[in-house]
């Protein structure tokens, strides 16, 4: 018998910039869900005398990458958001810049309209990661690519269910 259904349902994105403020992105709704697909980065560790048979695998990091797309959003965040990556305007980014020591993340929380939320500490969108458009009959749509990396100290993400 099942002990846990999951249900999906519209999400609200919430985000929080340097400085801890935490303020609302947008929302999803049942046609436009978030995806998060978590990558595990693996080092194989060869101990053997001919290099061929790795005796052991070494877990070197995991990520994620979350894909969302909003119905519904708010510019203000979303500048705050570009600025974070781009520098104090998009053409003042410094070559060789490090985002994490930088402070150009931000915490990212999905939660279900359920209650349950995954809560990303350290998140930066990926190049070319902001779509908008509005082509023909469809509705106007803002898609994000990010990525989730851990830093020292971190996890990934924490998961708290929703309260039955």
């Amino acid at each position: 018998m099942a002990t846990t259904i999951q249900v999906a349902g519209p999400t609200t994105i919430s985000v929080e910039v340097t400085g801890g403020s935490v303020a609302v992105l947008g929302y999803s709704d049942n046609d436009n869900l978030p995806s998060i697909q978590f990558q595990d980065t693996q080092h194989d560790v060869r101990t053997v005398l001919s290099g061929q048979i790795p005796e052991e695998i070494v877990l070197t990091g995991t990520m994620a990458r979350i894909s969302l797309a909003l119905v519904k959003w708010d510019e203000d965040v979303l500048n705050t958001i570009l600025l974070s990556q781009r520098g104090t305007s998009a053409a003042n980014n410094p070559v060789g810049r490090r985002l994490v020591s930088n402070n150009a993340t931000f915490a990212l929380t999905i939660e279900g309209d359920d209650g349950s939320t995954y809560v990303f500490g350290t998140c930066y969108l990926q190049p070319d990661g902001v779509g908008d458009s509005q082509w023909g009959n469809r509705e106007r749509v803002l898609t994000l690519a990010l990525n989730a990396i851990t830093t020292a100290g971190t996890n990934l993400y924490t998961y708290t269910a929703a309260a039955e």
